[in-house]
C-alpha cells in the first residue's frame, strides 16, 4: 500500500543498528525510523518506549541517512509487554 518506499531491518550506522527504517525514495527525502524495546512488566511500557527514543537520538540513526540525501524524519520509539504497547513518536 505504500508504492515507492523500502523497509529495512537492523540497517548499521555509524553509532549502531536502528530496529527498522520505512524509506521513501531518497528524492522525497522521508525517512521513518523505529526502534523497539521489550518490557518486563506493565509500569515498564512507558519508560522504555522513552529509552527507546533517546537511544535513535544518541546513536544519530539518522545522520547517514541525512547524506542519501533524506531530510525528514519520523521517529518511533515502541515498547512491548505481552500483547500490550506503548509508542512515542518525536
Amino acid at each position: 500500500m505504500m508504492d515507492g518506499y523500502t523497509i529495512k531491518l537492523n540497517r548499521e550506522s555509524v553509532f549502531g543498528r536502528s530496529d527498522f527504517l520505512l524509506l521513501s525514495a531518497p528524492y522525497d527525502g522521508l525517512a521513518i525510523i523505529i526502534e523497539i524495546k521489550v518490557a518486563d512488566t506493565y509500569a515498564q511500557l512507558e519508560e522504555k518506549a522513552e529509552a527507546a527514543l533517546k537511544q535513535l537520538e544518541e546513536k544519530q540513526y539518522d545522520v547517514e541517512l541525512m547524506l542519501e540525501g533524506y531530510h525528514t524524519f519520523i521517529k518511533y520509539g515502541v515498547s512491548f509487554y505481552k500483547k500490550l504497547c506503548r509508542i512515542k513518536c518525536k
